[in-house]
């Protein structure tokens, strides 16, 4: 099955105010800087000049985002799991999404 790119303004404007769900080591809790980071992973949707899907991401404050696109995430995987799941279950509170 074959989906095109997923597309949502809601989920990218949801971010706004939000709490950092990476928590990374540098993580500053910094609300005023929270946006939606989508996985650099081809998995999630990524491609050359493409962002992955809006559905692949965690709400994420500059510096979690900076250490996530900058490779200095030591356990990745750990971070990246528990904010993508962090951050459904915010959507999924906040109505944006519905199962």
């Amino acid at each position: 099955m074959r989906v095109g790119k997923i597309r949502s303004e809601k989920i990218r404007q949801a971010a706004r105010g939000e709490i950092c769900t990476l928590n990374g080591p540098t993580c500053r809790y910094d609300t005023e800087t929270t946006v939606f980071c989508h996985l650099n992973e081809s998995f999630a949707g990524k491609g050359m000049g493409t962002k992955a899907d809006d559905i692949a991401g965690f709400f994420g404050c500059h510096e979690c985002h900076t250490a996530y696109d900058s490779g200095r995430l030591d356990d990745k995987h750990f971070y990246l799991l528990r904010a993508v799941i962090r951050t459904h279950r915010r959507l999924l509170e906040k109505g944006v999404i519905k199962l």
